[in-house]
């Protein structure tokens, strides 16, 4: 019988090789990934076995394709000419990476296959180095994944879809759902930012007690196709059609992958604690009260106005104050909405900040709260091209375009624009000493310019890579430093972003509530709900002075961090209190959101035709603590019976209101079969109940 020997472990994570069988094993979470490696056999993924024994693979192939030249070939394929050149194991922390090297002589390619696993999550994370041993071969197409499962029903999640906040449809952030079958087969992807369209995850429901999932770490172009193949379901991941000329060692796409036993909670969940712990190296997601500036403001900001409203919003309960754009000199030539003008100056306006922003930090602190500042680095104005540093040959264009008559997109392919960014955004971090960064981004073409750093057609991999390079250098310089991903809303939200940004604005329309919550349950299917920012706004259908229901214009954003965007001086106190008073209750139940992953218990809100009631829990599986958010939609429905998912059931919890107090105790498995009635309040559609274990 063979046997495998250990070569790594951390925690139930494990690398073990059995050499008779000429196999690789990773195990983490309960589930097994086999690889045929060795140097007589063909490269292949075996097995991926769930801790019950559900097996999801349904043909024993190379997860990865080369196109190389005029070739397709599956990575490690002797035929085709790889050869196993070895394999090496790296621990880091709770971290395992294995690393198999493969030569394809004949095209002068060396490719490295990686695997990483982290205790905790049945997730596995892949993607390839390419590495030129002579010459400089021509890659297209870049692969990060593929596999055949077993067929199901598949679900995905509609991105943003379009990013102009007056006038776009809904729509976005949708959960959509359809049967794999041999008529239907299924295709998604983006054609510039990584979630313009939809984002980039999927999951399949097996028949087999059983939930696979898959996610793309990037932030650009990328392609996902499930085919119907014989018994099985083709599964593709990877770049939007591309070419690529390979001049030095470069890695293509992550991917995120595995299987839980359980469902699409289970499976959140468990690409929750990967993200956590492999993708963010153990960097907790901290979701803070933030008050930000924008909505209410726009560029018609100064020290002495921004420094009465800071004190305003932290006597309500804000513990991040974030000065959005306009700050610089040049905004608000043509208004207050007109934050392009002065893009590229960086310096603050001395006529509305005579003493710089220094002194904004250093208030904040004296107060109490944290400080954060808006920059935009990717995009400039047209009419500081020339001076300022920016050199025109940096500017992105498509077909001889820049794509706007007064902005333009810096190609981040070149090392000069790079540098140029870090010349003044490090002197202004170290001068301001911010302790949060909202990196935002209004603008995107593919850049085919000829003298780049990129051919014609891989301008956008070659944006993405420069991207990366830069937000890894700020983080390395300033560790500590909180970074928001905003991309016109929720154009960029993929897991490539959270390896380097700690929350994400989603969405431009920040209201009204259930518009909100339907982006909130639909993401929350992918991320984290303590990376997911909206805001309180005041929106003609929902005052916030005499607010009808301040609770549920306030509880809707409570499944995510909780954002405030408003003037406070033009409210009573009698608003204050009220606002207070619901900064209060999210700061008592968010600790569940911190390690939480979220399940939606019904249907998704929609504005028309949703729900009578739409429901979501939040779980905590260190703590086991849960958070259900019940929200009516509809008056005739005075009731609803909510059976909470994932609780222990042999464990006694305590339901508590956070407006009527302690419900009851009951155990896990009551609570899960019997279900909590909630009933319709005069005061608010807004119900939110803890579920806490009982000692």
């Amino acid at each position: 019988m063979a046997r495998a020997q250990t070569v790594a472990a951390a925690g139930d994570a494990s690398i073990s090789k059995d050499e008779s069988s000429g196999t690789w094993m990773l195990e983490a979470g309960g589930t097994r990934l086999t690889l045929s490696l060795a140097a007589n056999r063909d490269f292949a993924i075996e097995r991926l076995v769930t801790s019950s024994g559900a097996s999801w693979t349904r043909a024993i192939a190379s997860d990865s394709i080369v196109k190389v030249g005029s070739q397709t070939v599956p990575l490690g394929a002797r035929r085709a000419g790889f050869t196993l050149q070895g394999v090496a194991v790296d621990t880091q922390d709770q971290r395992l990476q294995l690393n198999a090297t493969f030569d394809l002589a004949s095209s002068s390619l060396r490719v490295t296959r990686h695997y990483a696993i982290a205790s905790g999550s049945p997730t596995f994370e892949a993607w390839n180095t390419y590495a030129p041993t002579g010459g400089t071969p021509v890659l297209s197409d870049l692969n990060a994944l593929q596999l055949v499962i077993t067929p199901g029903i598949v679900h995905s999640l509609s991105g943003l879809m379009g990013d102009n906040a007056d006038v776009k449809a809904d729509g976005e952030f949708t959960l959509s759902s359809r049967s794999a079958s041999t008529t239907q087969p299924f295709s998604i992807g983006a054609t510039g930012r990584s979630s313009e369209s939809s984002v980039p995850w999927i999951a399949v429901d097996g028949g087999n007690s059983s939930e696979f999932y898959l996610s793309l770490m990037w932030s650009g172009a990328w392609s996902m196709t499930a085919t119907p193949s014989g018994s099985g379901l083709s599964i593709v991941a990877g770049l939007a059609p591309m070419t690529t000329r390979l001049v030095a060692t470069m890695d293509g796409p992550h991917v995120l992958f595995g299987a839980v036993v359980g469902g699409r909670p289970e499976a959140a969940a468990a690409l929750g604690s990967y993200i956590v712990n492999g993708v963010r190296a153990g960097r907790a997601l901290t979701p803070l009260v933030t008050y930000n500036t924008w909505f209410a403001y726009g560029t018609e900001i100064d020290e002495a106005s921004m420094m009465a409203e800071m004190d305003s919003a932290a006597a309500l309960g804000a513990e991040l104050f974030v000065i959005d754009a306009g700050w610089y000199v040049g905004a608000g030539a043509a208004g207050p909405s007109d934050f392009d003008a002065g893009l590229g100056s960086w310096t603050p306006d001395p006529a509305r900040f005579p003493n710089g922003l220094r002194p904004l930090r250093d208030h904040a602190h004296d107060i109490g709260i944290k400080f954060g500042l808006w920059v935009e680095p990717e995009r400039v104005n047209l009419s500081l091209v020339g001076g300022s540093g920016i050199d025109e040959q940096w500017l992105v264009t498509s077909g001889g375009q820049y794509g706007s008559d007064h902005a333009a997109q810096i190609c981040l392919s070149n090392s000069a624009a790079r540098k140029w960014i870090l010349s003044w955004l490090t002197p202004l971090l170290d001068q301001v000493q911010p302790d949060y960064l909202k990196w935002d981004n209004n603008m995107w073409l593919n850049c085919d310019r000829p003298g780049h750093a990129h051919g014609t057609t891989d301008g956008n991999f070659a944006q993405v890579n420069g991207l990366y390079e830069v937000l890894a250098t700020l983080r390395e310089q300033y560790p500590d430093l909180l970074i928001e991903n905003v991309s016109g809303g929720g154009n960029r939200l993929d897991l490539g972003m959270m390896r380097y940004t700690d929350v994400a604005w989603m969405d431009d329309r920040t209201a009204p509530s259930i518009h909100v919550r339907h982006n909130l349950e639909g993401l929350s299917a992918v991320f984290p709900p303590a990376y997911l920012l909206s805001f309180v706004t005041e929106n003609g259908a929902e005052p916030l002075h005499d607010a009808l229901d301040a609770s549920l214009y306030f509880r809707s954003r409570m499944a995510g961090v909780l954002g405030l965007c408003f003037r406070s001086a033009e409210y009573t106190e009698g608003d204050a209190a009220s606002m207070s008073h619901e900064i209060a209750v999210y700061k008592a139940v968010r600790d569940t959101l911190n390690g939480g992953s979220a399940t939606l218990l019904t249907l998704q809100a929609e504005p028309e035709n949703g729900p009578a009631w739409d429901v979501e829990q939040v779980t905590d599986a260190g703590t086991g603590q849960a958070l259900i958010c019940a929200y009516q939609t509809d008056d005739g429905s005075d009731s609803i019976n909510v059976k909470p998912v994932g609780l222990d059931s042999s464990t006694t919890y305590q339901v508590v209101s956070v407006d009527t107090g302690v419900l009851g105790v009951a155990s896990g498995s009551d609570l899960m079969t019997s279900g909590i009635d909630v009933l319709q309040s005069p005061n608010t559609a807004a119900h939110l109940l803890t579920l806490s274990v009982k000692d």
